[in-house]
């Protein structure tokens, strides 16, 4: 592997030590100036749908201006997320985001968790194995605004833990403004990565029409490996760790596959036909493309002193035991979206009345490598023979159409409101098709071998076993699956001032929620009428009453009782959803002020694939069965929801010299929608299972005790856990008390300091931030209490990760030099481990990476 030391440790060492005078925890924007406000401003949100100071908002809020983005170096929601408390994200196995806000996530059902691009909602529901929310790229933002709690009320269906807003800048229509940024970096044991992008807008028309248009690319260079080598199995069950498994005869196959392209643009215009009517349509495009996804690094391949990651690559052969396959070089991953939208605004004087119509379509698709998979739940080998390669070929739509109409008081006076209605049609899909090269070879396969029953001499087992040959020769499983989800609902929010400081928030949204599936199934893995080995009619027996025989050989695969047979299904559901939300804050002091919130958040009803036949055996265990005991895995899943109750503090003191904001917690998350491993096939399933509660705090404080010098800290505290044992048939999932899974890391602190001075007409700065993420705590696999507890599973440790960037700014042009995970942490995330197997695979962060930025404002 190549080992390029772009900046030795030491050196690392002294530029910390020369900024950590100036760190004290990422500067929460809630103090941070607004682009074009005075130093000391504050920013201006639209969490409550009105324009309000940040500091004024009754609720836990995040917000970060464009500006900020830039000072911290962000460049993708990761970015977000590990600088806001109370924030975490877990990869998945293919790659896939989940965020979690207070320990509200889940892998299964619908998004946990509502992401907006101005007020279109873009989360996608869990639907086959790839869904997941392609965020906006971080650039021409006007904020990124993150409200931790449900925000079902104003929000709706989906943010039952928070919501996370990209609010992006309206044209103009009275002064030309613009930005342009580049970006020049290269990563430890990594290729470079590069940047440009640019912004500009402004009248066309003086006071009637102005535009503004955005192109924005990111190349960001590969630092994972792939080689091709012998595996060799140390320890079957895993026992000693990431040394169960080492490789012979190892060679690069291609370094740094992991690259990636990014590419956005955006066009909007504003119209003011009269002084009270304002027309603003819009049009979003963005595009993603890596050639190797490789969704983790093998541990037993890597280099964790170094950051040096490394992924195998199995090469497929052609021969007896092996069929022709055409593989990709990689496992590459296709995403892009277009957004359409369409806001009016019309001036009644009362009140304003805002339309806003929007369209999103987006299209995925991606190679997974499934060799290993394969390899384990079909040929029961515990790494891939030589030859072997299985892949599965995966493609997610969304088609969203979106409504909202909403009526928000204007004038004066003690009584605020806002009231309306939305109405979304989302249609998803999903289609899988899944193909491997040795497969029909396997002798014997789950137990049946070449000539038995019931098709006899010249059969294969693969034949005697599921009944009919793979789809075109390669495929095993195929699934298309669509879901349709059309949301009506009413909303109204209202703030009364009792005083001129007590005031009183009520609120509720009443839903409809309608979700329509249809199912369609084929391939050798979902036929239903597989013999399975047996000399007999399949589905004529029961566990106590015997099968019809047959004579070995009598029939033919695919004749007569042996007709393959597929579950191709359709079934709709609906529920109904109300989520209230009740507040009162006190502003003691034009400066400071308290405020307690209860709210109701609330996930709709779902629906899911059924699972492939060689899980039929632990369904059966778990207890998903029909009357007649044969196995039946859950179509359809219930709604869940939670409740909050919040209370917190904003004070400014000094001046704005100090400022200082916090929040407690407590949430109780019932009939949760949650996922069951049936871990015989390596699928699984989801279901409404026992209740939760999440609790903690968010704290801030930003000082600035001279002039130039801004320190900040964040600290955030959420511990997530399971009511009681969740047990399914004498199982016992997860016991009570155990974390609730994807909540991330219990504790969060954050320290950021930027030091700015002026000299002529240059202003110098240096800036640190450094972020800790506590170790995990234990559940499911790693929990000794849960039936599917691995000893060998280790639990996510702590880790810390160091940015500095030091620049200086003359006129519109700001120069900075920056080093990212400057210390070169290799913190080993979610490090899996499947039960007796030698493998185990980690999520990782990018190397050391070095830069240089080059931005402009005008």
């Amino acid at each position: 592997m190549r080992h390029l030391d772009l900046l030795k440790s030491s050196v690392a060492r002294i530029a910390l030590s020369l900024t950590v005078a100036t760190m004290a925890m990422p500067a929460q924007a809630q103090t941070a100036a607004p682009e074009g406000a005075e130093d000391g401003g504050e920013i201006v949100v639209t969490a409550t749908r009105k324009s309000e100071a940040l500091s004024k908002v009754p609720i836990s809020v995040t917000a970060l201006t464009q500006t900020e983005m830039v000072k911290q170096g962000l460049r993708n929601v990761d970015d977000i997320a590990r600088l806001t408390p109370g924030v975490s994200i877990r990869k998945s196995g293919t790659a896939v985001s989940n965020v979690s806000i207070r320990g509200i996530s889940s892998a299964a059902g619908a998004s946990t968790i509502g992401v907006y691009i101005d007020d279109t909602p873009i989360q996608v529901r869990a639907l086959g194995v790839a869904s997941s929310i392609m965020y906006p790229a971080l650039f021409d933002l006007e904020r990124v605004e993150v409200l931790r709690g449900p925000q079902g009320t104003l929000f709706g269906a989906g943010s039952e833990g928070g919501t996370i807003r990209f609010i992006q800048p309206a044209a103009s229509v009275t002064e030309w403004t613009g930005r342009a940024r580049g970006d020049l970096a290269t990563t430890t044991n990594g290729a470079e990565s590069y940047e440009a992008a640019l912004a500009v807008g402004g009248p066309l028309v003086a006071d009637k029409i102005g535009i503004r248009a955005s192109a924005y690319f990111r190349h960001d260079g590969g630092f994972i490996d792939k080689v091709t080598g012998t595996p060799v199995v140390q320890s079957t069950t895993g026992a000693l760790g990431v040394r169960s498994l080492t490789f012979t005869n190892q060679s690069l196959y291609k370094a740094d596959v992991n690259s990636s392209d990014t590419f956005a643009a955006r066009l909007a215009m504003t119209f003011k036909p009269s002084d009270t009517v304002t027309i603003t349509p819009s049009i979003n495009y963005q595009s993603f493309y890596t050639p190797d996804a490789t969704p983790s690094a093998w541990a037993s391949l890597s280099n964790f002193d170094t950051a040096d990651y490394v992924a195998p690559r199995w090469n497929p052969t052609v021969d007896a035991t092996h069929l022709a396959l055409n593989v990709n070089s990689g496992e590459p991953q296709k995403d892009k979206f277009l957004m359409p939208s369409l806001k009016i605004e019309a001036e009644l004087g009362f009140a304003d009345l805002i339309s806003t119509t929007s369209y999103f379509k987006r299209d995925t698709s991606q190679t997974l490598d499934y060799t290993q998979i394969y390899a384990v739940s079909y040929a029961g080998r515990q790494v891939p023979s030589a030859g072997d390669v299985a892949v599965s070929t995966v493609s997610n739509s969304q088609r969203n159409w979106t409504q909202e109409v909403r009526l928000q008081s204007s004038s004066g006076g003690p009584l605020s409101w806002v009231a309306g209605g939305f109405y979304s049609h989302n249609t998803q899909q999903a289609i899988q098709l899944s193909e491997t090269n040795f497969l029909p070879f396997l002798n014997p396969l789950f137990g049946v071998s070449n000539g038995g029953a019931p098709f006899g001499p010249g059969y294969s087992a693969f034949l005697n076993f599921y009944g009919v040959p793979q789809l075109n020769g390669t495929a095993s499983y195929y699934s298309n699956f669509k879901a349709i989800d059309t949301q009506l609902a009413g909303f109204a929010d209202a703030t009364y001032e009792i005083t001129s400081k007590l005031k009183v928030t009520a609120g509720i949204r009443v839903a409809r929620n309608k979700i329509e599936y249809v199912a369609s199934y084929d391939g050798p893995a979902n036929n239903l009428n597989a013999p399975r080995g047996l000399a007999c009619v399949p589905g004529t027996g029961t566990g106590t009453i015997p099968c019809q025989a047959v004579i070995i050989g009598q029939y033919k695969p695919g004749e007569g009782p042996f007709a393959p047979r597929y579950l191709n299904s359709a079934a709709s559901g609906s529920d109904t959803a109300v989520t209230p939300k009740f507040g009162i804050s006190y502003q003691a002091t034009p400066d400071s002020m308290i405020y307690a919130t209860a709210s109701k958040g609330f996930r709709p009803s779902g629906a899911q694939i059924a699972l492939p036949g060689n899980c039929n055996a632990e369904l059966v265990q778990l207890g998903y069965a029909n009357s007649n005991g044969q196995a039946q895995s859950p179509q359809t899943y219930g709604a869940d929801s939670v409740w909050s109750y919040e209370a917190g503090a904003k004070t400014r003191l000094f001046n704005g010299v100090v400022s200082l904001n916090g929040s407690v917690f407590h949430i109780k998350w019932s009939n949760i929608q949650s996922t069951v491993a049936v871990n015989s096939c390596l699928q699984s399933l989801t279901d409404n299972l026992g209740s939760a509660t999440s609790e903690g705090f968010d704290l801030s404080a930003v000082i600035k005790p001279v002039q130039g010098l801004s320190l900040a800290a964040q600290v955030g505290y959420t511990n997530a856990r399971f009511d009681n044992d969740t047990v399914i048939n004498g199982r016992r999932l997860y016991t009570g008390g155990s974390a609730l899974p994807n909540s991330g890391s219990p504790w969060t602190v954050t320290l950021s300091g930027d030091f700015r001075y002026p000299v002529d007409e240059k202003t110098y700065y240096i800036r640190g931030d450094y972020t800790l993420k506590s170790r995990e705590r234990r559940t499911g696999a790693t929990d000794p209490g849960s039936f599917s507890y691995d000893p060998n599973a280790p639990v996510t440790a702590s880790y810390e990760i160091v940015n500095l960037r030091g620049g200086v700014e003359f006129g519109k042009i700001d120069l900075s030099l920056y080093v990212n995970n400057a210390f070169n942490a290799a913190p080993q995330l979610g490090l899996g481990h499947t039960r007796n197997q030698p493998v185990y695979t980690t999520f990782v962060v990018r190397p050391r990476t070095v830069g240089l930025t080059a931005a402009l404002n005008f």
